[in-house]
């Protein structure tokens, strides 16, 4: 037979039918070498199965962990209704991921290093993200190290600034997580208003312990761009800002700022640059007045 005469055929079914096969001899509890123990319940295995599809149980099938050999292995930090959910996933590729089991079910998908049940959750996730959980989720994400979705929900916040705000996550906020939030070029915000209000309204929930935190959290607001009116008629009526001579001298600084414009280029710093909202919007501006001069000469 010529090289010509013969193919090398790959199928589709042969890995689908080979999962259906040994789930079924799981679920009959038919060659299983080992069982896992979660709560007092037990869950017939195959250790060949559970090595191929984890590095942490591959680990402790083939090296010299006294789980080794044993029959019969206690699995610490996870329920049972989420060991039961990832031996579903290890023996069907399928995973049912929802909003009341995906807080157990990543940790744990971490701790038996199942990547395609992480993948699965941070994916999840991501789609949930909205103004009133994205700060829990981008910290949730960072505590189990799932770098795509904590970006994804520090990109989310910072589009929808003015509206996370709003919500009791951004309150609840320490000191350092505010002023990281505060201090970022890409806020997208038409003004600077929302972020001073935001750090007021943090200040408040709390007042004994935050007042003093005001002063080093107000220099991260652009108050020069902010305009005369709101500095006038909203900042220095803030009895806040009235108590505190270095809050009083940032507002100098902003007061200045539209006062004296031949002294700008010598004030030009992080509270004069414009952020990334603020930009697009003086841009679309443009473009309306670019248009609106184009079509008067027509």
């Amino acid at each position: 037979m010529t090289q010509s005469e013969r193919a090398d055929i790959m199928t589709n079914s042969h890995a689908k039918s080979i999962l259906n096969a040994m789930n079924a001899l799981r679920k009959s509890n038919t060659l299983c070498d080992v069982t896992l123990r979660v709560e007092h319940k037990d869950f017939p295995a195959h250790r060949i199965v559970l090595a191929a599809c984890s590095d942490y149980f591959c680990a402790m099938f083939t090296s010299e962990l006294s789980e080794k050999d044993k029959p019969c292995v206690d699995i610490q930090g996870l329920t049972a209704s989420t060991m039961e959910i990832l031996l579903d996933f290890v023996y069907t590729e399928t995973v049912h991921v929802t909003v009341e089991n995906v807080q157990e079910l990543l940790p744990a998908a971490c701790l038996l290093q199942l990547k395609g049940v992480k993948q699965a959750c941070c994916e999840f996730l991501e789609s949930q993200l909205d103004p009133s959980n994205c700060l829990g989720i981008r910290d949730f994400a960072e505590t189990h190290n799932c770098v795509d979705l904590m970006q994804a929900a520090e990109v989310f916040s910072q589009k929808h600034f003015p509206e996370v705000v709003q919500h009791e996550e951004f309150i609840l906020l320490n000191q350092e997580e505010v002023e990281k939030l505060i201090k970022c070029d890409e806020i997208q915000v038409d003004s600077e208003e929302p972020v001073f209000e935001a750090v007021i309204n943090w200040v408040k929930h709390s007042k004994k312990e935050r007042e003093a935190s005001l002063p080093e959290l107000l220099q991260y607001v652009r108050m020069p761009l902010l305009t005369p009116r709101y500095i006038t008629d909203v900042i220095d009526t803030e009895p806040f800002i009235r108590c505190s001579l270095q809050c009083r001298d940032l507002v100098d600084e902003a007061k200045k700022f539209h006062l004296r414009p031949e002294l700008r280029s010598q004030m030009q710093g992080p509270r004069t640059r414009a952020r990334l909202g603020e930009q697009q919007e003086k841009g679309l501006r443009g473009a309306r007045a670019l248009a609106a001069v184009v079509l008067a000469l027509v």
